[in-house]
């Protein structure tokens, strides 16, 4: 679909439901050959902006348990990108392309906690992560521990579940294997395939570890990180030398810093994590 300036909501209608408009005249423009459509919604984001009737359902329903979050204005952006994806799975069904397409639902970082848009009143909570420690903008797991949910019939069994950590730069790779097309030979591809992740959810993926890097002042200090299997460390690269090491199989919310205990495993780690920025 070629991008047109015009194109913009009609009134009084809502970003997700336009960006669903958008989707599926693009799937029902491609009905005649592949397509890769790749949809990154407003929503859900700050400014919080939500349905009136649905703030209300959750205002509502907040109110009912007693509870500050979830907000109910944020909960609303939640439903209304639920709908904005069950709308582009429809539109795939409508053209008859279930069967032999792959739809891939992630998100790029964990939720915001706080929001802090400079207006009066900005700075009240938003998300929760419990019992993950931290959140956008963080290495720890409420940061970077995202859903990944794919649906692919006959390739990937519904109601399973993948422990394998993976990356966003996996789908590069995973898109081209299942095309059957061929990875550039003098490029450098960070990712794996994720297909064989699909046929055996038990299986794991050929490489040791994997890495974040956030060196930035961004809801936490500037960062890296490096996992390996089960092992998890953070090194602050903020001049102060902090470092912590976490056992995620036994400690997934973080709780306990190892780095002194388990001195050794923390120093190869920083060693295989400073080669790696390198």
């Amino acid at each position: 679909m070629t991008a047109r300036s015009d194109l913009k909501p009609k009134p009084d209608q809502f970003r997700t439901a336009f960006e669903a408009d958008l989707c599926a005249q693009f799937i029902a423009e491609k009905s005649d050959k592949p397509f890769f459509l790749m949809l990154s919604p407003f929503a859900v984001h700050i400014p919080l902006a939500g349905k009136s009737a649905l703030v209300e359902k959750y205002r509502a329903r907040a109110k009912e348990r007693g509870r500050e979050l979830p907000h109910p204005i944020y909960a609303a952006m939640v439903e209304e990108t639920d709908a904005l994806v069950g709308r582009v799975v429809d539109a795939i069904e409508a053209q008859g392309f279930t069967d032999n397409t792959m739809i891939v639902f992630t998100s790029d970082n964990g939720g915001l906690y706080r929001r802090y848009d400079y207006r009066e009143a900005a700075d009240d909570n938003v998300s929760s992560l419990v019992p993950l420690k931290g959140e956008k903008g963080s290495l720890h797991e409420g940061g970077i521990r995202v859903p990944l949910i794919v649906k692919y019939p006959g390739k990937a069994k519904p109601g399973t579940t993948c422990a394998e950590p993976t990356l966003s730069y996996d789908f590069y790779p995973t898109f081209v294997a299942t095309a059957n097309g061929t990875l550039p030979e003098m490029q450098i591809i960070d990712g794996l395939s994720l297909l064989p992740l699909l046929a055996n959810p038990s299986a794991q993926l050929e490489r040791d570890s994997i890495h974040w890097h956030y060196p930035h002042y961004h809801h936490d200090r500037p960062a890296s990180a490096i996992r390996e299997r089960d092992w998890k460390l953070i090194e602050y690269i903020d001049g102060s030398g902090d470092l912590e090491l976490y056992h995620l199989a036994k400690d997934f919310s973080e709780q306990t810093n190892l780095a002194t205990e388990r001195r050794g495993r923390a120093t190869d780690l920083k060693k295989k994590l400073t080669t790696w920025r390198t």
